[in-house]
């Protein structure tokens, strides 16, 4: 084989002069192109730098003031707290003072009326008794035969469901002040004999006087404890109003 050096240096040659015109034509333009890139690139850089600088700085600046006016606020609240305490404190004391003051009148007031004020009560609830009392006592029948004759009109008037209910409730009792003789229970059974019941026989001395019916469903109350009762609340109602 043999080598031929005129066309490996016109080859070599052609490489040079193309390498020339690359050279001149392409790498040099990139090159700058890429200078510039990175001229631009550092002065971004360096403006954001400059402006993180900046931007911390204003950062600084503003936590700083807002400390200043948390401090400022903190200082006019603890003023404020402890002017209202004050306030609040003679405020409180006045009261005190006031009440005490009232306190003291109302004592001396009521050492002054209490003996009054005991004998008025006194005799307001004596005289309160004896209307009560005159007023029972005039509403009364004279004898056990009139309180017989009160509970039968009393059966007599009520409503058909009511009686039924009342007779018919379990524990039927004939409630009287006082233990009937036999000749009073010998009218008890006449006057109940219409209504076919016999109730249970009781004494309850606290009606005072009077004669009751009761079972679980109801009562007729007719004796002279009931009749005060009646008369208490109407008077009570009566000075309410």
């Amino acid at each position: 084989m043999n080598f031929d050096w005129v066309t490996f240096s016109f080859q070599l040659v052609n490489v040079l002069v193309l390498l020339a015109i690359l050279r001149h034509f392409l790498f040099r333009p990139v090159a700058d192109i890429i200078a510039q890139r990175q001229a631009e690139t550092d002065a971004a850089l360096r403006a954001a730098e400059t402006a993180k600088a900046d931007a911390d700085a204003a950062a600084q600046k503003a936590l700083a003031e807002a400390d200043a006016t948390v401090a400022a606020r903190q200082e006019v609240l603890g003023r404020a707290r402890k002017d209202a305490e004050a306030q609040r404190d003679a405020l409180l004391d006045k009261a005190h003072a006031e009440a005490a003051r009232i306190v003291a009148e109302g004592r001396a007031t009521d050492k002054r009326n209490a003996s009054d004020s005991r004998a008025q009560t006194l005799a307001r609830a004596r005289d309160l008794a004896a209307v009560i009392a005159e007023r029972a006592l005039t509403a009364q029948p004279q004898d056990f035969n009139g309180y017989l004759s009160q509970l039968v009109a009393a059966l007599q008037k009520m409503p058909p469901a009511e009686l039924s209910a009342l007779l018919n409730g379990g524990d039927l009792k004939l409630i009287s002040a006082a233990p009937l003789s036999e000749n009073d229970l010998s009218m008890v059974k006449s006057a109940l004999s219409a209504f076919d019941i016999a109730p249970e026989l009781s004494t309850a001395p606290e009606l005072i006087a009077g004669l009751e019916l009761q079972s679980d469903s109801g009562a007729i109350r007719n004796s002279l404890a009931h009749d005060l009762e009646q008369i208490t609340e109407a008077m009570r109602d009566d000075q309410a109003d």
